[in-house]
């Protein structure tokens, strides 16, 4: 049989102490949890930052890049208006360099041109953008040629070639006849041709 013979006060302090160490013990562990959950949201935010940052760098490289696609997209429609107004301008218009690069294309290699003047009704732009029925068919100006050759069926050719140029009707001989330059016999000629309305230049033509 034990008997005990510490004081009852004893005995009650020894058990508050016990519930005092529980209690720390347990607010210490509480303690613990709470940091460690700290630390792991503080992780987690500083990710979210940078995945917040590395988002808004790329937005700001999408944005210079639409902005520069539009730069692009605004060119496009200031070149295509600039060639839309220069059609407009040269629509319904004779282009002379045209015609004069078609004639150098035709004319033989045993011809040669000393001179050229051309004709145009000053009114056909407007009679063509009016009705361009009225104008359909008609004759709107006039080419006419001075040149040699070396002989008359060199000249033949070259009215036949003529004939062979958009916009280019009834060619017609004035003259031919024997001449002499330094000697040599040539035949000097003069010609001309009509111009009709498929001499102009069309709105759906590009300059």
């Amino acid at each position: 049989m034990r008997i005990n013979l510490l004081p009852p006060e004893y005995l009650e302090r020894q058990r508050a102490r016990r519930r005092t160490i529980a209690v720390v013990a347990v607010g210490l562990i509480v303690l613990l949890a709470l940091g460690a959950f700290y630390l792991l949201q503080a992780m987690r935010l500083a990710e979210l930052e940078e995945d917040i940052a590395a988002q808004e760098a790329r937005n700001a490289q999408l944005s210079a890049q639409i902005a520069e696609l539009q730069n692009v997209a605004q060119l496009q429609l200031e070149v295509e208006a600039a060639r839309n107004l220069l059609a407009s301008l040269l629509a319904d218009r004779v282009r002379w360099s045209s015609i004069l690069r078609d004639i150098s294309l035709v004319i033989p290699g045993e011809a040669w041109l000393t001179g050229l003047s051309g004709t145009v009704d000053p009114d056909v732009g407007v009679a063509v953008a009016g009705d361009p029925a009225t104008a359909a068919g008609g004759l709107i100006g006039q080419i006419t040629f001075n040149g040699f050759a070396f002989e008359h069926r060199d000249v033949a050719l070259w009215l036949s070639r003529l004939e062979d140029v958009r916009g280019f009707v009834n060619p017609w001989l004035s003259s031919s006849q024997k001449s002499t330059i330094a000697e040599t016999e040539v035949v000097q000629f003069t010609n001309s041709v009509d111009l009709s309305e498929r001499a102009l230049a069309t709105r759906r033509e590009q300059p």
